[in-house]
Protein backbone atom coordinates (compact mmCIF):
# COMPACT_ATOMS: atom_id res chain seq x y z
CA UNK A 1 0.00 0.00 0.00
CA UNK A 2 1.87 3.39 -1.25
CA UNK A 3 -1.14 5.84 0.03
CA UNK A 4 -1.45 7.45 3.66
CA UNK A 5 -4.47 4.80 4.69
CA UNK A 6 -6.33 7.98 6.13
CA UNK A 7 -6.89 10.93 4.39
CA UNK A 8 -7.82 14.22 5.89
CA UNK A 9 -10.30 13.93 7.28
CA UNK A 10 -12.26 10.76 7.95
CA UNK A 11 -14.63 10.35 10.69
CA UNK A 12 -15.91 7.25 12.46
CA UNK A 13 -13.13 7.67 15.27
CA UNK A 14 -10.43 6.70 12.24
CA UNK A 15 -7.15 8.11 13.85
CA UNK A 16 -4.96 10.67 11.20
CA UNK A 17 -1.32 10.70 10.73
CA UNK A 18 0.53 13.96 11.69
CA UNK A 19 2.08 13.57 8.49
CA UNK A 20 -1.06 14.45 6.51
CA UNK A 21 -1.62 16.57 9.39
CA UNK A 22 1.15 18.75 8.64
CA UNK A 23 0.51 18.18 4.83
CA UNK A 24 -2.63 20.06 5.67
CA UNK A 25 -0.48 22.85 7.00
CA UNK A 26 1.96 22.85 4.21
CA UNK A 27 -1.27 22.61 1.59
CA UNK A 28 -3.04 25.72 3.01
CA UNK A 29 -0.14 27.73 3.57
CA UNK A 30 1.15 27.00 0.24
CA UNK A 31 4.76 25.74 1.24
CA UNK A 32 5.35 29.46 2.44
CA UNK A 33 7.78 29.32 5.96
CA UNK A 34 8.42 32.34 8.25
CA UNK A 35 7.17 34.51 10.75
CA UNK A 36 3.26 34.59 10.63
CA UNK A 37 2.80 38.63 11.50
CA UNK A 38 5.24 41.51 11.03
CA UNK A 39 5.78 41.66 14.95
CA UNK A 40 6.63 38.15 15.44
CA UNK A 41 9.75 36.54 17.11
CA UNK A 42 11.52 39.59 17.10
CA UNK A 43 15.19 38.99 18.54
CA UNK A 44 15.64 42.22 21.26
CA UNK A 45 18.55 43.01 23.34
CA UNK A 46 17.64 42.26 27.58
CA UNK A 47 16.13 45.73 29.36
CA UNK A 48 19.47 46.34 30.17
CA UNK A 49 22.01 45.15 27.74
CA UNK A 50 23.52 41.64 28.62
CA UNK A 51 24.78 38.19 28.43
CA UNK A 52 21.35 36.73 26.77
CA UNK A 53 19.01 38.03 24.24
CA UNK A 54 15.13 37.68 24.30
CA UNK A 55 12.87 36.46 21.36
CA UNK A 56 9.46 38.03 22.19
CA UNK A 57 6.25 35.93 21.23
CA UNK A 58 4.87 35.25 18.13
CA UNK A 59 3.97 32.75 15.48
CA UNK A 60 5.69 30.71 12.91
CA UNK A 61 5.62 28.18 9.94
CA UNK A 62 8.46 26.18 9.43
CA UNK A 63 9.10 23.45 7.31
CA UNK A 64 9.68 19.94 7.94
CA UNK A 65 13.22 18.98 6.80
CA UNK A 66 14.03 15.90 8.33
CA UNK A 67 14.45 12.42 5.59
CA UNK A 68 10.57 11.91 4.67
CA UNK A 69 9.59 15.31 5.73
CA UNK A 70 8.54 16.43 2.34
CA UNK A 71 5.38 18.81 1.68
CA UNK A 72 4.96 18.79 5.38
CA UNK A 73 5.00 22.25 7.72
CA UNK A 74 4.94 22.60 11.57
CA UNK A 75 2.74 25.52 13.09
CA UNK A 76 4.63 26.49 16.49
CA UNK A 77 4.00 29.91 18.45
CA UNK A 78 5.79 31.49 21.30
CA UNK A 79 3.47 32.37 23.95
CA UNK A 80 5.73 34.80 26.02
CA UNK A 81 9.18 35.47 25.67
CA UNK A 82 12.22 33.49 25.70
CA UNK A 83 15.47 34.09 26.89
CA UNK A 84 18.64 32.62 25.39
CA UNK A 85 22.44 33.01 26.76
CA UNK A 86 24.77 33.85 24.44
CA UNK A 87 28.66 33.33 25.15
CA UNK A 88 31.15 36.06 25.68
CA UNK A 89 34.00 36.63 22.74
CA UNK A 90 37.58 36.42 23.62
CA UNK A 91 39.85 39.54 23.00
CA UNK A 92 41.24 37.91 19.80
CA UNK A 93 38.16 38.03 17.61
CA UNK A 94 34.89 38.61 17.40
CA UNK A 95 31.82 36.11 16.36
CA UNK A 96 28.56 35.44 14.81
CA UNK A 97 26.31 33.41 16.40
CA UNK A 98 22.79 32.63 14.81
CA UNK A 99 19.72 32.60 16.52
CA UNK A 100 17.18 29.97 14.92
CA UNK A 101 13.79 28.75 15.68
CA UNK A 102 14.04 25.05 15.46
CA UNK A 103 11.77 22.21 15.42
CA UNK A 104 13.07 18.98 17.42
CA UNK A 105 11.02 15.94 15.77
CA UNK A 106 12.21 12.73 17.18
CA UNK A 107 9.45 10.76 15.70
CA UNK A 108 10.85 11.89 12.22
CA UNK A 109 13.26 9.45 10.38
CA UNK A 110 17.23 9.71 10.92
CA UNK A 111 16.71 12.43 13.71
CA UNK A 112 18.90 11.99 16.38
CA UNK A 113 16.67 13.85 19.35
CA UNK A 114 15.81 12.20 22.52
CA UNK A 115 11.86 11.62 23.55
CA UNK A 116 11.06 14.62 26.10
CA UNK A 117 10.25 13.38 29.29
CA UNK A 118 6.77 13.36 28.22
CA UNK A 119 6.13 13.07 25.03
CA UNK A 120 2.53 14.86 25.24
CA UNK A 121 3.76 17.96 26.27
CA UNK A 122 7.20 18.13 24.50
CA UNK A 123 9.17 20.21 24.09
CA UNK A 124 9.51 19.80 20.74
CA UNK A 125 10.60 23.24 19.45
CA UNK A 126 13.61 25.45 20.81
CA UNK A 127 15.05 28.77 20.63
CA UNK A 128 18.66 27.28 19.34
CA UNK A 129 21.71 29.46 18.85
CA UNK A 130 23.81 28.32 16.35
CA UNK A 131 28.03 29.46 17.19
CA UNK A 132 30.50 30.49 14.99
CA UNK A 133 28.81 30.98 11.90
CA UNK A 134 29.48 33.14 8.75
CA UNK A 135 28.98 36.84 9.48
CA UNK A 136 26.85 36.66 6.14
CA UNK A 137 24.91 34.05 7.38
CA UNK A 138 21.09 34.23 7.11
CA UNK A 139 20.45 30.54 7.02
CA UNK A 140 19.93 27.61 9.29
CA UNK A 141 22.40 24.64 8.74
CA UNK A 142 21.14 22.64 5.94
CA UNK A 143 19.05 19.80 6.75
CA UNK A 144 17.65 21.96 10.07
CA UNK A 145 14.20 22.16 10.59
CA UNK A 146 14.00 25.76 11.51
CA UNK A 147 14.08 29.52 10.22
CA UNK A 148 16.70 31.80 10.89
CA UNK A 149 15.52 34.90 13.62
CA UNK A 150 18.74 37.17 14.27
CA UNK A 151 22.42 36.92 13.67
CA UNK A 152 24.50 38.20 16.30
CA UNK A 153 27.82 39.86 15.62
CA UNK A 154 29.79 40.47 18.08
CA UNK A 155 32.81 42.22 18.34
CA UNK A 156 35.74 40.71 20.23
CA UNK A 157 35.59 41.05 24.29
CA UNK A 158 32.40 41.36 24.07
CA UNK A 159 30.25 40.24 27.18
CA UNK A 160 26.80 42.02 26.35
CA UNK A 161 24.31 41.85 23.72
CA UNK A 162 23.02 45.22 22.42
CA UNK A 163 20.66 46.22 19.59
CA UNK A 164 23.37 47.27 17.01
CA UNK A 165 24.69 43.81 17.49
CA UNK A 166 21.54 42.03 16.60
CA UNK A 167 20.74 41.66 12.78
CA UNK A 168 17.02 40.48 12.17
CA UNK A 169 16.74 38.06 9.76
CA UNK A 170 13.26 37.27 10.01
CA UNK A 171 10.81 37.23 6.87
CA UNK A 172 7.00 37.08 6.75
CA UNK A 173 5.43 33.86 5.40
CA UNK A 174 2.61 35.24 3.55
CA UNK A 175 3.51 38.81 2.45
CA UNK A 176 0.75 40.89 1.25
CA UNK A 177 0.52 43.46 -0.90
CA UNK A 178 -0.77 45.94 -2.61
CA UNK A 179 -0.68 48.79 -5.49
CA UNK A 180 -1.92 51.91 -6.02
CA UNK A 181 -1.85 54.39 -9.13
CA UNK A 182 -3.10 57.58 -10.14
CA UNK A 183 -1.74 60.12 -12.98
CA UNK A 184 -3.11 63.65 -13.79
CA UNK A 185 -2.08 66.84 -15.52
CA UNK A 186 -1.09 69.66 -13.13
CA UNK A 187 -2.75 72.78 -12.81
CA UNK A 188 -3.37 74.97 -15.59
CA UNK A 189 -1.46 78.25 -13.79
CA UNK A 190 2.05 77.87 -13.97
CA UNK A 191 3.58 76.78 -9.89
CA UNK A 192 6.61 77.62 -9.30
CA UNK A 193 9.00 76.10 -6.97
CA UNK A 194 11.04 79.37 -5.39
CA UNK A 195 10.97 77.82 -1.39
CA UNK A 196 14.71 78.43 -0.64
CA UNK A 197 14.81 77.81 3.13
CA UNK A 198 11.84 75.14 3.49
CA UNK A 199 10.74 72.01 2.42
CA UNK A 200 7.13 72.95 0.08
CA UNK A 201 4.78 70.57 -1.22
CA UNK A 202 6.06 70.64 -4.90
CA UNK A 203 4.24 70.34 -7.22
CA UNK A 204 0.80 70.35 -5.55
CA UNK A 205 -0.87 67.31 -7.42
CA UNK A 206 -1.55 65.23 -5.49
CA UNK A 207 -3.16 61.32 -4.65
CA UNK A 208 -5.10 60.11 -1.40
CA UNK A 209 -5.17 56.62 -0.76
CA UNK A 210 -5.88 54.36 1.71
CA UNK A 211 -3.19 52.18 3.68
CA UNK A 212 -4.15 48.41 4.08
CA UNK A 213 -4.29 48.14 7.87
CA UNK A 214 -1.23 45.42 7.99
CA UNK A 215 0.91 47.30 5.57
CA UNK A 216 4.51 48.13 6.95
CA UNK A 217 6.60 48.71 4.38
CA UNK A 218 5.69 51.50 0.83
CA UNK A 219 7.26 51.52 -2.37
CA UNK A 220 6.07 54.51 -4.55
CA UNK A 221 7.52 55.89 -7.60
CA UNK A 222 6.55 59.41 -8.72
CA UNK A 223 6.69 59.95 -12.85
CA UNK A 224 7.01 64.01 -13.56
CA UNK A 225 6.75 64.61 -17.11
CA UNK A 226 7.10 68.05 -18.52
CA UNK A 227 8.73 70.22 -15.33
CA UNK A 228 9.32 73.09 -16.72
CA UNK A 229 12.67 75.37 -16.65
CA UNK A 230 12.59 78.88 -15.91
CA UNK A 231 15.55 81.49 -16.21
CA UNK A 232 19.12 79.34 -16.42
CA UNK A 233 20.49 76.88 -14.86
CA UNK A 234 17.65 75.77 -12.53
CA UNK A 235 18.45 73.18 -9.31
CA UNK A 236 16.36 71.86 -6.92
CA UNK A 237 15.83 68.74 -4.63
CA UNK A 238 12.66 66.47 -4.27
CA UNK A 239 11.32 63.76 -2.19
CA UNK A 240 8.84 61.64 -1.95
CA UNK A 241 5.94 61.30 1.04
CA UNK A 242 3.54 58.73 2.31
CA UNK A 243 1.02 60.62 4.58
CA UNK A 244 3.47 61.52 7.88
CA UNK A 245 6.13 58.85 6.19
CA UNK A 246 9.09 60.25 4.07
CA UNK A 247 10.17 57.12 2.49
CA UNK A 248 12.71 58.81 0.06
CA UNK A 249 16.26 60.26 0.20
CA UNK A 250 16.07 63.28 -2.29
CA UNK A 251 16.35 63.56 -5.78
CA UNK A 252 18.65 66.41 -6.78
CA UNK A 253 17.85 68.12 -10.39
CA UNK A 254 20.90 70.53 -11.44
CA UNK A 255 20.00 71.60 -15.34
CA UNK A 256 23.45 73.44 -16.09
CA UNK A 257 21.92 74.87 -19.30
CA UNK A 258 21.09 78.98 -20.41
CA UNK A 259 17.65 77.55 -21.72
CA UNK A 260 15.02 79.21 -20.18
CA UNK A 261 11.75 77.17 -21.32
CA UNK A 262 13.19 74.16 -21.57
CA UNK A 263 10.98 70.91 -20.21
CA UNK A 264 12.06 68.02 -18.07
CA UNK A 265 10.99 64.96 -17.23
CA UNK A 266 12.51 63.12 -13.78
CA UNK A 267 11.40 59.90 -11.59
CA UNK A 268 11.81 59.91 -8.23
CA UNK A 269 11.88 56.41 -6.77
CA UNK A 270 11.50 55.75 -2.86
CA UNK A 271 10.93 53.35 -0.12
CA UNK A 272 10.99 53.16 3.31
CA UNK A 273 8.83 51.80 6.53
CA UNK A 274 5.43 53.41 7.49
CA UNK A 275 5.00 55.33 10.55
CA UNK A 276 2.74 53.46 12.74
CA UNK A 277 0.17 56.63 12.33
CA UNK A 278 -0.24 55.80 8.99
CA UNK A 279 -1.01 52.87 8.80
CA UNK A 280 -5.03 51.84 8.34
CA UNK A 281 -5.82 55.25 7.24
CA UNK A 282 -6.38 57.87 4.28
CA UNK A 283 -3.33 59.70 3.45
CA UNK A 284 -1.87 61.90 1.05
CA UNK A 285 0.97 61.31 -1.51
CA UNK A 286 2.73 63.88 -2.56
CA UNK A 287 6.20 65.37 -3.20
CA UNK A 288 8.30 68.04 -1.48
CA UNK A 289 10.92 70.23 -3.12
CA UNK A 290 13.22 72.85 -2.39
CA UNK A 291 15.73 75.02 -4.15
CA UNK A 292 19.09 73.58 -3.46
CA UNK A 293 21.87 76.00 -4.57
CA UNK A 294 18.73 79.36 -4.47
CA UNK A 295 21.78 82.17 -3.03
CA UNK A 296 25.03 80.98 -5.10
CA UNK A 297 24.38 83.71 -8.23
CA UNK A 298 24.72 80.55 -10.53
CA UNK A 299 21.26 79.00 -10.28
CA UNK A 300 19.03 81.59 -10.43
CA UNK A 301 16.58 79.91 -12.87
CA UNK A 302 13.44 77.45 -11.45
CA UNK A 303 11.34 74.66 -11.82
CA UNK A 304 7.72 74.79 -12.61
CA UNK A 305 4.60 72.90 -13.37
CA UNK A 306 1.78 73.89 -15.53
CA UNK A 307 -1.08 72.02 -17.86
CA UNK A 308 1.66 70.59 -20.19
CA UNK A 309 3.12 68.78 -16.95
CA UNK A 310 2.07 65.11 -16.22
CA UNK A 311 2.14 63.46 -12.75
CA UNK A 312 1.69 59.76 -11.85
CA UNK A 313 1.77 58.10 -8.92
CA UNK A 314 2.70 54.48 -8.50
CA UNK A 315 2.52 52.93 -4.95
CA UNK A 316 2.21 49.32 -3.64
CA UNK A 317 2.20 49.02 -0.27
CA UNK A 318 3.37 45.70 1.67
CA UNK A 319 4.03 43.37 5.00
CA UNK A 320 7.29 42.98 6.20
CA UNK A 321 8.41 42.22 9.34
CA UNK A 322 9.17 45.10 12.13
Amino acid sequence: MTWDPTPWFVGGGAQHSPEVARLLAYASTGAAEGIVTPGDLRVVQQDVAGSSIRVLAGAALILNRAAGGTQQTYVARNISEDVKGISATGSGAGRSDLVVAEIRDPFMPGTSFDDPPDPTKGQYIFTTIVPNVSPTTTKPPAGMSGIALARIDLPANTAKVTTSMIKDLRKLAQPRSERAMYSTNAAAVAEQLTAKAAWVDFPRVQMQVEVPEWATFAEMRVNIAGLGQFGPRADARLRGHIGTSQVSGDLYLDADTWYDGMRHSTIITTSGYLNQADRGKVVTLKVMGIRAAADDGVHTGLYGVDGLTHVGYDVQFSERAV
